[in-house]
């Protein structure tokens, strides 16, 4: 079987605690056929954010994939290497400059279909982040930290104020400069660099 499945809640009715995933997802982990032992992984993605915006009279589809961790969890090295594959392919920015370390904008601009626009957009697409919680959740941690890419990049501290403005796409997830400085400036540089500009502002 694959790995237990580490989310968790516990049932007030029968006082005990049971996974968190659908019946699908529990057949695959109790199947002894699709052993995770064998070079086999699945991750059940906990959130893709999409979001519309428009700026200087041009519009944006902005999406994220935002993988969730409760009580400081840990990406493990399975879930590392396909968050980090996914990462890869979903990435298209190209103001972010890639390097051997970071592997940033491997994906070219896309004009891409809206079904309910009827219409093709301009999507920028940002990759996959890590949300890590010290509790179950934004109400009941102490501490969020948000990372990028796969999880390896040290993460940062966030507000659940400043988690909101993540996921209406206010803040930029690499840099948390305004997302209009984004769509404006194509000479940004990646999110470590300017980590410093986040913590200043959480400092102040």
């Amino acid at each position: 079987m694959t790995q237990p499945h580490g989310s968790q809640f516990f049932c007030p009715d029968c006082k005990t605690f049971h996974t968190a995933e659908s019946a699908f997802g529990r057949w695959i982990r109790n199947n002894s056929k699709l052993d995770s032992g064998l070079g086999f992984c699945v991750i059940d993605q906990d959130y893709w954010i999409h979001a519309y915006k428009t700026f200087e009279n041009r519009d944006f589809q902005c999406l994220m994939a935002v993988e969730i961790k409760t009580h400081g969890g840990k990406v493990s090295n399975a879930q590392r290497d396909t968050l980090h594959i996914l990462n890869q392919i979903l990435r298209n920015r190209k103001n972010l400059t890639p390097t051997k370390k970071d592997r940033f904008a491997l994906a070219p601009f896309l004009k891409v279909h809206s079904a309910m626009l009827n219409r093709e957009v301009n999507l920028r697409s940002f990759g996959v982040f890590v949300l890590t919680f010290s509790g179950i959740g934004p109400e009941d941690s102490g501490v969020i930290t948000w990372s990028g890419g796969d999880g390896r990049a040290r993460g940062v501290t966030i507000t659940t104020d400043q988690l909101t403005k993540l996921l209406k796409f206010e803040l930029d997830p690499d840099t948390f400069m305004p997302i209009d400085e984004l769509l404006r400036n194509h000479h940004q540089t990646p999110f470590k660099k300017n980590l410093h500009l986040f913590e200043d502002e959480q400092a102040a």
